[in-house]
């Protein structure tokens, strides 16, 4: 494994065999999120027999109103694998019902995830990252992953301090205020994604192998070869794989 993409849509490509095939092919590991719980069975199937593919089950917080009933089927999940994602908060839409109900579910989902005591969650936090940071505390018996932040510095030193992660795409090393917040991450804590199909490189929807980008972008910001972000990324995710 040459790269991994700690954030990816796999099951919404026209062809997802076809990515995780040319993924494979060029040494790409993929976390592939879920954005409901639904379709975490679905999406196993496409990855059986890839060894380089983690399934994660999730529930977007978009998706938090019409798909709370579900959360009972994610817990369930969580005894077929450590990996959880797309899970967390959005307050772009700024009804208070509506923040109520993500707060309410993700609520749910950490104490599940705490219990169990080694998952490792993908974390979504636009617009909400003061209550995402406060929510997953000091003390989660998990590993978190912010997933493109985006909020102050603050928020994310105070998740760096209580050992989060972040995994960073081309978009967010094209921006500067991605880059400033790249800049105050501990580089023993950066991950890389995608995001795709939902991000873009080049103008086009971004797929596994447009990790090489990022890696790229990264290499440039930092100030380094490819090959060590590279080793620097893939040991970053060993790590995480191996904290229990």
């Amino acid at each position: 494994m040459r790269y991994i993409d700690t954030h990816c849509h796999i099951d919404l490509y026209d062809d997802p065999a076809e990515e995780l095939s040319r993924a494979a092919a060029a040494g790409v590991g993929i976390v592939a999120v879920t954005n409901a719980p639904f379709v975490y069975e679905a999406c196993c199937k496409l990855a059986s027999g890839r060894p380089d593919v983690w399934v994660a089950v999730g529930l977007h917080p978009e998706l938090a109103a019409k798909y709370a009933h579900q959360v009972d089927d994610l817990i369930r999940f969580l005894e077929t694998t450590r990996l959880v994602g797309e899970v967390g908060l959005d307050y772009r839409v700024t009804d208070s019902d509506t923040h109520n109900t993500q707060r309410d579910v993700f609520a749910r989902i950490l104490r599940a995830c705490d219990n169990k005591g080694n998952t490792v969650l993908s974390i979504h936090s636009r617009g909400a990252e003061a209550d995402v940071v406060s929510m997953l505390g000091t003390g989660f018996r998990g590993t978190a992953i912010l997933h493109w932040y985006s909020g102050a510095i603050g928020h994310l030193e105070a998740a760096q301090n209580n050992g989060c992660y972040f995994s960073i795409n081309a978009s967010m090393l094209a921006s500067k205020n991605g880059t400033k917040l790249v800049s105050r991450m501990d580089r023993s804590r950066v991950l890389t994604e995608t995001d795709g199909p939902f991000a873009k490189v080049d103008k086009k929807r971004a797929r596994p192998l447009d990790i090489q980008h990022t890696v790229e972008a990264l290499a440039k910001f930092w100030k380094v070869e490819s090959e060590v972000v590279q080793s620097t990324v893939v040991a970053n995710w060993t790590s995480v794989l191996a904290l229990d």
